[in-house]
C-alpha cells in the first residue's frame, strides 16, 4: 500500500512539471525562425538622373540580387562632389519603386547622383555615379507623338529644340516604357537622333498589340535633360492615331556619349545570358577626349535573338560609367564628352530581350588631351 501512495506521489509530480511546461510554451513568446537569411541586395543597375532648372527625375532597374526578399526600399543620394567622399549627402529621396523626383538644386551647379538598395539585412552597394547640372541641357523637346504602322515599328516625333542651354548638344533619345509613371513600367526600347534640327526616329522590335508610352529627352555636354511631358500612348501595330497620357515619366539609362543614330530599339537589361558568349575581337582606339570601340559579333548566343550591343567605358572623375550603344548589325560605336588623358577599362556586351551576355575582355585605354 505505501508502494502505491508513493507511485502516485511520483506521478502526480511528474504530471505537474509536464503541465508547467506545456503551459510556459503558451506563455513565453517564440519568435519566428526566418526560412532563410536575408542578405544585402546588389546595387540598383541602369541609373540616369535627368535634370530641370532646379529639379531631378532619378530613375534606375531592379538590382541583379534582391539578397532573397523581392520588398526593396531604395534611397537617391544627391551630392556636390563626386563619391566615396566624406562631403556629406546634399539630399536624398526614399522609394520602394523605380524612381524619384529631387528638388531644391541650383541651375548651373554640377551633382553628381547614386542609388542604394537595401532590405532587413541592410544598404547594400551603391550604383554607378551619374552626373548631371541642372538647367544646363535646356527645355525638353516640346509637341511630341507616336505613331505605329501594323508591323508594330513606332515612330516618334517631336518639334527641335532651338538650344541645349549652357551645354553642348549630344543628341535626342526617345524612349517608350510600359507605364506613363516616372516610377512605375518597364523600359522597352529607344531610338536616337544626332542632329539637333532632327524631329524624329523610330523604334523596333515591339510587341504587337502591347501599349507603350513615348517620351523624347536631349542628351548634352552636361548630361540629361528632363523628358517631355506628358508621355504619349501608342499601341504597337495599331495604324489609328493614339491619344495623349496623362502623365510623365520613367526614363531608364541610356548613353552618357553619341551612340549610333542608326540604332533600334535595344531594351535594358535585367539579367545575364550565361548561356551566351560575349562579342569576339574587341579592340579601342583612343581619341582626343574619346574612344572608338569596334567588335565581331559572339560565335554562339544561347539560341538567344540578339537586339544590338552596348560599350562601355568605366573611369574619369568619380569613376564615372560612359556608354554608347548600337543595333544588333552595328559592330562599333564612339564614346565623347570623356577626360583628357584619363584611363579608362572598356567592355562591350551583347543585349538581348531583358537580358546581356557576360562582358567581353576589359580592355585599358587612355584618351588624347
Amino acid at each position: 500500500m505505501r508502494m502505491k501512495v508513493m507511485a502516485d506521489v511520483l506521478r502526480y509530480k511528474r504530471f505537474r512539471v509536464l503541465s508547467i511546461s506545456t503551459l510556459l510554451l503558451f506563455l513565453i513568446p517564440v519568435q519566428s525562425i526566418p526560412s532563410h537569411a536575408a542578405t544585402p541586395p546588389s546595387a540598383p543597375q541602369y541609373v540616369e538622373a535627368m535634370a530641370d532648372t532646379t529639379q531631378a527625375a532619378v530613375t534606375w532597374e531592379a538590382p541583379s540580387s534582391n539578397g532573397g526578399e523581392t520588398a526593396l526600399n531604395y534611397t537617391a543620394r544627391v551630392w556636390t562632389v563626386p563619391p566615396p567622399t566624406a562631403t556629406p549627402v546634399f539630399t536624398t529621396c526614399t522609394t520602394t519603386r523605380f524612381g524619384c523626383i529631387v528638388s531644391g538644386l541650383t541651375s548651373g551647379t554640377p551633382y553628381y547622383v547614386d542609388v542604394i538598395a537595401s532590405n532587413s539585412a541592410g544598404a547594400g552597394a551603391p550604383s554607378a555615379v551619374r552626373s548631371m547640372t541642372p538647367g544646363g541641357a535646356g527645355k525638353a523637346p516640346s509637341n511630341v507623338s507616336a505613331t505605329s504602322d501594323n508591323k508594330g515599328l513606332v515612330t516618334i516625333k517631336w518639334t527641335p529644340i532651338t538650344s541645349a542651354g549652357t551645354g553642348v548638344f549630344s543628341w535626342y533619345t526617345a524612349e517608350v516604357f510600359t507605364s506613363p509613371e516616372i516610377s512605375i513600367g518597364t523600359y522597352s526600347g529607344y531610338c536616337t537622333e544626332s542632329n539637333i534640327s532632327a524631329s524624329s526616329c523610330f523604334i523596333g522590335g515591339l510587341k504587337l498589340g502591347a501599349t507603350y508610352y513615348a517620351q523624347v529627352r536631349i542628351y548634352s555636354s552636361l548630361g540629361s535633360g528632363f523628358p517631355s511631358t506628358p508621355r504619349f500612348r501608342v499601341v504597337a501595330g495599331a495604324v489609328a492615331t493614339p491619344s495623349a497620357s496623362p502623365t510623365p515619366n520613367k526614363a531608364t539609362p541610356t548613353a552618357s556619349a553619341t551612340p549610333s543614330s542608326s540604332a533600334l530599339a535595344t531594351p535594358g537589361a535585367t539579367g545575364v545570358a550565361i548561356s551566351s558568349q560575349s562579342p569576339q575581337l574587341v579592340k579601342v582606339v583612343a581619341l582626343s577626349k574619346a574612344v572608338r570601340i569596334s567588335w565581331s559579333a559572339p560565335k554562339y548566343t544561347g539560341g538567344l535573338k540578339v537586339l544590338g550591343y552596348r560599350a562601355s567605358a568605366f573611369g574619369g572623375s568619380g569613376k564615372l560609367i560612359h556608354e554608347c550603344r548600337t543595333s544588333a548589325k552595328i559592330f562599333t560605336c564612339t564614346i565623347k564628352n570623356l577626360e583628357a588623358k584619363q584611363a579608362y577599362s572598356v567592355s562591350v556586351y551583347v543585349v538581348f530581350s531583358g537580358k546581356e551576355s557576360p562582358s567581353s575582355k576589359i580592355l585599358r585605354v587612355t584618351t588624347k588631351s
